[in-house]
């Protein structure tokens, strides 16, 4: 088995019989760490994808769409922050839970101010990340429907669309 960070990004199938309805990347450094989350998210029935280091995972951003992205904040060139900068650049809808074993409030801090939806702290507890993961995928879900529904009333109200009668 290779070092991590040196395993080629991989794509696995949802097991048989699940209905993958969202799609997350994960875009870590750390071979079993992408392991263990692809494993959980896989289980939960999301449709995942993993990347070793920022470039892989930006390449995938401009892709494929994705529902989410955990994003490890220590990545090997450019750091989370700068993968996230970049996400926000291409993406700015697009939810990103930061993942790292070095979770100071000034790393939260500016993760936070970054974008980042969320900030979760290595051994995570797989009950909160997938109830984090669930929020932030539920948000933007109400976040699309809202644009859309705005849209659908513009273009029924329209001023072109007004009908009046007079004598």
């Amino acid at each position: 088995m290779s070092e991590a960070g040196t395993l080629p990004a991989q794509s696995k199938s949802v097991p048989s019989g699940a209905d993958p309805e969202h799609r997350i990347l994960i875009i870590d450094d750390e071979a079993a760490i992408r392991e263990s989350l692809e494993t959980l998210l896989t289980l939960e029935g999301y449709a995942v994808e993993t990347a070793s280091d920022g470039n892989q995972g930006l390449s995938r951003i401009d892709t494929r769409a994705y529902d989410l992205v955990l994003l490890d904040l220590a990545l090997p060139g450019q750091n989370g922050l700068e993968v996230l900068a970049r996400i926000r650049e291409r993406q700015p809808e697009l939810p990103v839970i930061m993942i790292t074993a070095f979770g100071t409030v000034g790393n939260v801090v500016d993760a936070m101010r970054a974008g980042a939806q969320n900030f979760v702290q290595k051994p995570w507890d797989n009950e909160k990340l997938l109830a984090d993961i669930r929020a932030s995928i539920a948000r933007r879900r109400a976040e699309e429907e809202n644009i859309q529904l705005k849209r659908a009333l513009k273009r029924r109200y329209n001023f072109e669309n007004i009908v009046g009668k007079s004598e």
